[in-house]
């Protein structure tokens, strides 16, 4: 835990530098959801200075009992694995200890006129941000974060190569394997060249990254998929908003020819900073600026409070991670076309209706929603 004394004059008059200033990698060459208040409002200059506690919840399980090999399981994580001015989101597929893959994406406050939004930053989640920036998906805004880092860092190829290259390297490798792929890159030294242990790597960063993968796999979050010996999965990561204006969803999705093997679905929103540990570096540069009180959460990472707030709102039965394991669970062995079939008799329930009646166990009211990502997300597995 950190603390850190925002004076909002300070962060304001900071902010051009702190938020739109690019953390670029450098080369070397109730049965209802629960109804979501608004985020606080900005910080005025005039504002009192506040002394601040924040927490950070990166998402780990050591807990959940792990099957054999033979059956999929994919696990989530936040890391920070690139400077203070970002966070990571990192998946990874495993079967026993072996990686099947790794999706990594980072999350960075940039301006608006050059990159786009994650869905709802034009709507009450963006109501939040530090001010004329946007929160924006590195992996979505390929070519605009990678024209930055060629002007400001010199790059050579852009980012989603970088990164490509290292979630590559990581598939049909075991843990121990990608442990020592970590030291030797750690031995290389600052003056050394990545691409030496990792084919195709150019950030200096690329120890980080990998040591993401690493303790993702390790420690993550965690959703069992199905039981299969298949190593030829089409995968796919999507951003949405399949409940309301104030989050946004990451969605990963890995299929078995026409069936879904695995699945993972998270939200993040800005919520209550006593009550919720923020994503990395809520507590440094990237949680500089935003709006007085509140951080940016993952709703699984923070499955304890988010829960109680849904009770409290909402009169909810259930929590939030037994409900999205739920709809998560009902999805696996389903093809797009049986998911599409769920999602339209979710529908016809209407407002009244019970989505336990169509995806046993699921609660949300916004139930449809989130099986509908999940369909939107297998589509573009490849």
């Amino acid at each position: 835990m950190k603390k850190k004394n925002l004076g909002a004059f300070i962060i304001l008059a900071s902010l051009g530098l702190a938020a739109c200033t690019a953390d670029t990698p450098s080369t070397s060459s109730s049965s209802a959801a629960p109804v979501e208040s608004s985020a606080p409002a900005a910080t005025s200059e005039s504002e009192a200075t506040t002394d601040v506690a924040i927490t950070i919840a990166q998402g780990e399980d050591t807990t959940t009992a792990l099957p054999e090999a033979g059956t999929l399981v994919m696990r989530q994580m936040y890391t920070a694995p690139h400077g203070t001015k970002s966070f990571a989101a990192v998946n990874v597929l495993m079967n026993g200890d072996t990686i099947v893959s790794a999706h990594l994406d980072e999350f960075q406050y940039l301006a608006p006129a050059d990159f786009k939004g994650v869905p709802n930053a034009d709507g009450g989640f963006g109501e939040s941000f530090p001010a004329d920036v946007v929160l924006a998906s590195k992996a979505e805004n390929n070519d605009g974060y990678s024209a930055m880092m060629k002007e400001k860092g010199g790059a050579t190829q852009t980012w989603a190569q970088s990164i490509t290259a290292i979630t590559d390297f990581a598939k049909g490798k075991t843990v121990a394997d990608l442990e020592k792929a970590v030291a030797d890159l750690e031995a290389l030294g600052e003056e050394g060249n990545p691409a030496d242990v990792i084919s195709g790597a150019t950030f200096s960063d690329s120890r980080g990254y990998l040591q993401a993968i690493v303790e993702t796999a390790k420690n993550g979050l965690v959703s069992i998929g199905a039981t299969t010996e298949t190593t030829d999965l089409k995968e796919a990561q999507l951003l949405g908003a399949p409940h309301g204006d104030k989050s946004f969803a990451m969605t990963t999705v890995a299929m078995d020819g026409d069936k879904v093997a695995a699945v993972f679905v998270d939200e993040f929103q800005f919520v209550d900073l006593t009550q919720f540990g923020g994503v990395p570096n809520s507590d440094s540069d990237f949680g500089a600026g935003v709006a007085e009180g509140v951080v940016l959460a993952s709703k699984v990472a923070n499955n304890e409070a988010y829960s109680a707030m849904m009770k409290e709102k909402g009169g909810a039965t259930k929590t939030y991670a037994d409900n999205m394991k739920a709809i998560q669970d009902f999805a696996i062995g389903k093809t797009v076309a049986e998911l599409e079939a769920a999602a339209s008799e979710l529908e016809a329930l209407g407002e009244e209706g019970n989505p336990a009646d169509v995806v046993s166990g699921a609660t949300f009211s916004d139930s449809q929603g989130y099986l509908q990502a999940i369909i939107e997300t297998a589509k573009l597995a490849k």
